[in-house]
């Protein structure tokens, strides 16, 4: 197959163009065609393939192999070998990716020079992406590295691409995530006095295209550092779903903006507070229903809705402790299961009650520190049956 000639490295700023058509195939649920030419990134360098129209049908995916570029069509296209074809590209989505790449070689760039921190994971998605980088970096520090590019990318500079062959690799000192062979083509993508890159995907022209860089989140991964970062188009994307979060809360905390997290450490409280007297209540209520157990009775239980395994745990155990009933068990409704804890003073006893409710009732669980847990698959009226013929 004739190598596709890669209009997108040749002006990345093209949204469309028209070209042979050297290949239609079926593959998979789609159909892939080959041109002699195309504006369509494919999949690659961590940057995600370009999405756009071919003739009347949309492409969804583009790949490469063997240097030629596949297009997947979501529907068969009205066109065959031979003919021409005009393509256009998504363009605002391209755009996206393109501010993207930029500013992750801004973070990745400082990072090196900075803190020694090398990129070592560079994954784009529809909106932002995430870079790996191989040391622990504090918030601090990542505060410092967001500052200084957007510095640099409100300082507009020109940034220069070179292509070259792998042997020169060598006179440039690029950051390389891996070794390339002598004679490969290598596109080189330089941001004067910061970076230097082995790179094959999509950049703007100038660092001020970028617009905004955005670190919004960071973890802790494989020893070092993972952020989340949104730049330019994904930034402003960002922002504005915020800050409509932001103005949904201000509005259900009738608190200004400013005051949210004050008006939330109120609701906590007040949470707090409200839980405090509930587990008063329930434990008054539990001993309550303890009390009403006959004495030296074989078994206590208890079915009660809305309770959870805490729940369950003090009112079996309370039951038990109080020597009315040799083994307690209560238990509480949950989804298509009832969970259930139960309570002994002799643990053979306890053991072989749950090993037996289980076997009869197709439940899962088990005993620790005297205390049986699990839950039950049967409905109600098997597992009450078992219960009541428990001696």
């Amino acid at each position: 197959m004739t190598k596709t000639d890669k209009i997108y490295y040749n002006d990345v700023y093209r949204e469309q163009f028209e070209a042979v058509v050297l290949d239609v195939a079926q593959a998979g649920g789609a159909y892939r065609v080959v041109l002699d030419a195309t504006c369509f990134y494919p999949e690659g360098g961590g940057q995600p393939a370009d999405h756009g129209i071919l003739g009347d049908c949309r492409v969804v995916d583009c790949r490469i192999e063997d240097d030629v570029v596949y297009h997947f069509l979501e529907d068969k296209p009205d066109f065959g070998v031979s003919d021409v074809v005009a393509g256009k590209i998504d363009w605002p989505r391209r755009f996206g990716f393109m501010q993207n790449h930029t500013g992750e070689h801004l973070l990745s760039g400082l990072a090196k020079r900075w803190f020694g921190a090398t990129n070592v994971g560079f994954h784009m998605s529809e909106r932002g992406f995430t870079i790996d980088f191989d040391v622990p970096l504090s918030w601090e520090q990542l505060v410092e590295l967001e500052t200084s590019a957007n510095e640099l990318a409100w300082a507009d500079a020109a940034i220069k691409t070179h292509v070259v062959a792998g042997i020169d690799m060598s006179d440039f000192e690029a950051r390389a995530k891996r070794v390339f062979a002598a004679d490969e083509v290598v596109r080189i993508v330089e941001i004067p006095e910061l970076d230097i890159c082995a790179c094959a995907g999509l950049h703007v022209r100038r660092l001020g295209e970028v617009g905004l860089v955005k670190i919004t989140a960071a973890q802790r991964y494989k020893g070092g550092t993972r952020i989340n970062v949104y730049c330019g188009r994904d930034a402003m994307w960002d922002y504005t779903r915020k800050n409509d979060i932001l103005r949904e809360l201000s509005g259900e905390l009738s608190a200004e903006t400013d005051s949210i997290i004050a008006a939330v450490g109120k609701l906590k409280d007040a949470r707090a507070t409200a839980k405090k007297d509930a587990d008063a209540l329930k434990h008054r209520l539990f001993a309550v229903l303890a009390e009403r157990v006959a004495a030296d009775a074989p078994l206590a239980w208890f079915a009660e809705d809305g309770l959870d395994a805490d729940d369950l745990r003090r009112l079996a155990g309370l039951t038990s402790a109080a020597g009315r009933a040799k083994i307690a068990i209560a238990l509480s409704a949950a989804g298509a299961v009832y969970k259930y804890a139960a309570c002994a003073a002799d643990g053979a006893a306890l053991g072989d009650f749950a090993a037996k409710l289980n076997a009869a009732c197709d439940g899962k669980g088990g005993v620790s520190n005297n205390v049986a847990q699990g839950a039950l698959k049967a409905d109600f009226a098997a597992v009450a049956a078992f219960l009541e013929g428990w001696t």
